[in-house]
């Protein structure tokens, strides 16, 4: 897999951001414009899968857990501790897992923008 680019955002500019200014630079952005009322209603419940076995999609992808947990933002202990069943990945966690098990390459290229 493709290591991930640095992150160029300037967090303290954002963190500078009204919630006026973040809604007007949202509406502006063409390639990404928020959901209508109407489409967000489109939207359907999600449920997320009660167990997921993250070392079965660890190694489905061929990498490490260190290479696991860098290219998914994620620390490396947290992969070691679900892997091992000592805890389990929280609800998102599940989903996003799931994301990455059926479309890792959209995930990365996602993550990298």
């Amino acid at each position: 897999m493709k290591k991930m680019p640095k992150d160029k955002t300037n967090w303290s500019k954002v963190k500078s951001l009204t919630e006026k200014q973040i809604i007007v630079a949202a509406k502006s952005d063409p390639d990404n414009k928020p959901l209508t009322r109407t489409q967000l209603k489109k939207f359907k419940r999600v449920h997320p899968p009660s167990e997921i076995d993250v070392k079965a999609i660890r190694k489905k992808l061929h990498v490490s857990q260190k290479e696991f947990a860098s290219y998914f933002g994620v620390s490396i202990r947290t992969i070691q501790e679900w892997e091992q069943h000592r805890r389990k990945p929280t609800t998102i966690a599940r989903n996003f897992l799931k994301v990455i098990e059926k479309a890792p390459k959209a995930v990365l290229k996602a993550l990298a923008a």
